[in-house]
């Protein structure tokens, strides 16, 4: 599988711009200057396709042309247009010059389908008079349905895959239901109970996916609301009760194992994308307990965030599934959650990340293994500095709100009295600054006559001649 790097978050994104800028121009013109904002923002990003960005500037072009062409020239259009072609030609073009031997533009023209006028038109364009408003007119909008037919609607997500990610959604989800129907029954004493109900779901959810699925679309979902955190905020992990619930420990557990024994990078990259996940730019006051996790939490702002996944509630569950994959590691490997999971990948993901929900995640790991805790004590304290030195810059720097306005007053009142006593003191120096500069400047001398000009002071006229010896 070839991997490229592009500028869209994921494919829903691609999927939408693209929707924007092939809208209806008569009825939602506002959509396609919003897919032509965000061409754009990949296109400050330096790695954003050819076929996109050349796409964005035919589109406008025409969308000059429409609503502001009566108030340009002749001239002004077809340069408008003439140039969009040449760009639109010569980077399809350039993009397949590989050879050690560069071909015409017409022979790569043809390789990729893109008819011959186009070559005839941007050559008119380059070396010829400027083509007729009219031919640019078409050419450019034909130049756009040739990038949709042959760029864009290729990179679309296709509906088998839209099919098979609905698919894995609900499986996901049948899962779930079926799990919570047998532990409800196990509780309730019930006997005749089979595993099958929810194992079959496990094993068909599995032959389905791959790795690259299990990152984008298996874990996304986990890490989603509803998924190792309940959507219900009474069920998750608080203050007052630092632990997730065995409940939700049970109804994970069957099928985090399935995963990390079928696919042996699951358990890294679990944990990884929790960890990107405990990222917080709340601020933080800090007192005498700042290295205390306890007094950290309960001194966050207790105001959650629009985003529900950044809410304090959804985080520090999160951190409490990492400290119960922590905690299992003194278990054996058959019976842990995540068997792969190695205790350097834990360790090395929270000290990447330093804050205070991996802080937290660390002094778990520093439980099971006494002598890991003496060997990360220099990086737990030099945490411990980052984060106060973090939010002491904070509390250095308080807000106008918050300060008395009696006491800006009093401050000012300083100031200014601070003010008029430098000036007074700059004013009594002065006397003395233009008696010491006085002192020393230059003089007459007493004995000075005058003289004309080229005489010494007692009136002779000096010999300026060469001696003998100089001259030869």
């Amino acid at each position: 599988m070839t991997i490229s790097v592009v500028p869209w978050i994921n494919q829903e994104e691609f999927d939408t711009v693209y929707n924007w800028i092939f809208a209806d121009r008569k009825q939602h013109l506002d959509l396609i200057q919003r897919g032509l904002d965000r061409i754009q923002a990949w296109c400050n990003r330096g790695i954003a396709p050819y076929s996109v960005e050349i796409t964005a500037i035919l589109i406008e072009a025409i969308l000059r042309d429409e609503r502001f062409g009566h108030t340009m020239s002749h001239r002004e259009l077809r340069l408008l247009y003439t140039m969009a072609i040449i760009r639109f030609v010569n980077g399809l073009v350039d993009q397949r010059q590989t050879g050690k031997y560069a071909l015409s533009v017409l022979t790569i023209a043809k390789k990729i389908g893109l008819p011959s006028w186009f070559v005839d038109l941007r050559h008119e364009g380059t070396h010829e008079r400027l083509p007729h408003l009219i031919v640019l007119r078409s050419a450019a909008t034909q130049a756009v349905a040739w990038l949709h037919d042959h760029y864009w609607i290729h990179n679309l997500k296709k509906p088998e895959e839209e099919k098979k990610d609905h698919d894995i959604k609900m499986k996901l989800n049948m899962y779930k239901e079926r799990r919570k129907a047998y532990i409800k029954g196990i509780k309730a004493g019930e006997a005749k109970l089979d595993p099958a109900i929810y194992v079959d779901c496990i094993s068909a959810l599995i032959e389905v996916i791959d790795e690259d699925i299990i990152r984008e679309e298996i874990i996304p979902l986990l890490l989603g609301i509803g998924g190792l955190v309940p959507t219900a905020k009474k069920k998750r992990a608080s203050l007052e009760n630092m632990k997730i619930s065995n409940d939700l420990i049970e109804l994970w557990t069957p099928l985090l194992k399935g995963l990390d024994v079928g696919y042996p990078e699951f358990a890294l990259d679990l944990v990884s994308s929790i960890v990107q996940k405990l990222v917080s730019s709340d601020e933080y006051v800090l007192n005498e307990q700042a290295v205390n996790p306890y007094a950290m939490f309960s001194q966050q702002q207790q105001q959650e965030s629009e985003d529900p996944t950044k809410s304090k509630s959804y985080m520090l569950t999160l951190a409490c599934w990492l400290k119960y994959f922590a905690l299992e590691m003194q278990n054996p490997i058959d019976e842990r959650t995540l068997g792969k999971l190695d205790v350097d990948d834990l360790l090395e993901e929270c000290l990447r990340n330093p804050n205070y929900y991996t802080r937290y995640v660390l002094q778990a790991l520093c439980q099971v293994d006494p002598d890991l805790a003496e060997t990360i004590k220099p990086f737990m304290r030099y945490m411990d500095q980052l984060l106060i030195k973090l939010t002491l810059k904070q509390k250095e720097t308080p807000s106008l709100e918050s300060v008395d306005a009696t006491i800006l007053e009093q401050d000012l009142t300083t100031l200014e009295r601070q003010i008029a006593e430098i000036k007074k003191t700059q004013h009594r120096q002065r006397p003395i600054k233009r008696q010491r500069i006085e002192s020393k400047s230059w003089k007459l001398h007493d004995r000075w006559q005058t003289c004309p000009l080229g005489m010494l002071p007692n009136g002779k006229v000096p010999c300026l001649d060469m001696r003998e010896w100089l001259k030869k």
